[in-house]
Order: C-alpha cells, then structure tokens, then sequence
C-alpha cells in the first residue's frame, strides 16, 4: 500500500504487479537473451539455472544489496596473471551481477516486483523522500513485530527506519523457532534488538 501510494516519488509505475516465484521464472525464461550467460549457460537445458539466479538475487535483497552495488563489486575485483582459477572466479561473479541487473531491469521493463523489491522500494522511499517517511512515521506511532525471528536484514532496516526517533517498538520473538535462515531470516537481529 506504501508503494502503491508512493511510486512515482521514486520513478515506479502505480499499476505494479508483484510476482509471485513462478511468475518471476516465467518471465526470466521469456527474457533469457537478456542475461548473456556464459558461465551459467546450459547446452541441454537453457532454462537450468534460471531459478538458482532468482534465489541467489532474493538473497541479495534480503540483504539490501541492489543490483548497482554488486555490479559496483563486480568492477573491484582484481585477478593475478598466474591464477586462471581466480580469473574464472571473476568473471562468474561479474556474470551474475550482470544477471541481477538484467533480470531488475526486466521487472521494471514489465511494471513487475517480486517480494524483495516491495521491502527495498519502500526503504528507498523512505531514504529519499523524508516528508513521505514523517507521514507513516505519525501514522504508525507504535509498531508491534510478530515472529521476529523470521525478519531479514532489510525487513529490520525498514522498521527501525519507521519507528525512529521515538523507537516505540516491540517485538516478539522465539530463538528456538529461528529455522527460516535459508530463507533470507537473520538471528543476529535478534541479538542486535537491544542495542
């Protein structure tokens, strides 16, 4: 709703769609030129790795990395000239960074965002746009967090960015039920909590 309310404050289009896994796949496989894929290039099945390159991009937005800042990373690595390992390495890592930016611009391209781009869109909103973000700050004077345990690292960044200053905030968490890590969930937010 945010988002909806808000886009065009930080260029997105109002009618989005949001894509659920399948979608997304199905619109990377329609898409799949556009990835330039060498090192991820199947001979017997084109399709093979598109959904590893999903996940491995959601994980990449459960941690606010956007696809600029690994490209950005991608452009700092450096190989020696007697390691042709290292330089294979490299070239991968560039890969998929191309591929992250590829597959952003394609969801763009299709008025399209997946789950991660709902929470990262809002954190750009909110670092951009301050006036929208004292808005749902005197909106939401208390915010109360269920199941902690399973927030990621950007989910965290967006509460803590809407509940301050006042930081009337609580949440609710068991450690003996943090089982969603493979999915994106940090524990360390709950150790970090208190401070």
């Amino acid at each position: 709703r945010v988002l909806r309310e808000n886009a065009l404050d930080i260029g997105l289009p109002t009618d989005f769609k949001i894509l659920d896994n399948t979608s997304g796949w199905l619109l990377a496989r329609q898409n799949l030129d556009k990835f330039n894929l060498n090192y991820y290039k199947s001979l017997g099945n084109p399709t093979k790795f598109i959904q590893a390159l999903i996940s491995h991009f959601s994980h990449f937005k459960d941690q606010e990395i956007y696809p600029k800042d690994y490209l950005n990373y991608a452009d700092t690595l450096k190989t020696r000239d007697d390691a042709p390992d290292e330089s294979l390495e490299v070239e991968r890592i560039k890969e998929v960074a191309n591929a992250y930016h590829a597959y952003q611009q394609i969801l763009l391209e299709n008025s399209a965002l997946d789950f991660g781009d709902l929470i990262n869109y809002c954190l750009k909103l909110f670092k951009e746009r301050p006036l929208i973000l004292k808005k749902y700050r005197e909106k939401f004077k208390y915010i109360l967090v269920d199941e902690f345990q399973d927030t990621n690292w950007s989910q965290y960044e967006l509460i803590k960015l809407l509940s301050a200053p006042k930081n009337n905030l609580t949440v609710c968490a068991d450690d003996d039920q943090a089982i969603y890590r493979w999915r994106g969930a940090s524990f360390s937010n709950i150790v970090q909590f208190t401070k």
